[in-house]
């Protein structure tokens, strides 16, 4: 039975690892989604560290670097969402039962 490219992407899109477990890799779909967890959690454990610190709220520290890494995480995570989307299709497109 062939798997549909469609719903991999579909799958994918909704929920990181769904598209991969969808295609018969449920390792590489587990893999992701603890990926997915800990390039999530990034941003939000950063900008906590930076929000409970006492630097003066002009400072470069205080309010530019972790809009900057705010950002570049949020780039990240839209990058793996591209690649893990791409990897489910390629997956499904290539799987043949």
């Amino acid at each position: 039975m062939t798997k549909k490219p469609a719903l991999a992407i579909l799958f994918s899109a909704l929920f990181p690892e769904v598209g991969q477990i969808y295609s018969g890799k449920a390792e590489r779909g587990a893999l992701i989604l603890i990926a997915t967890i800990i390039v999530g959690n990034l941003n939000v454990i950063w900008l906590s560290i930076y929000a409970t610190t006492n630097l003066k709220k002009t400072s470069f520290w205080a309010v530019e670097l972790p809009r900057i890494l705010h950002d570049v995480f949020a780039v990240y995570g839209l990058v793996f969402l591209a690649w893990q989307i791409w990897d489910a299709y390629q997956l499904a497109k290539n799987r043949k039962y």
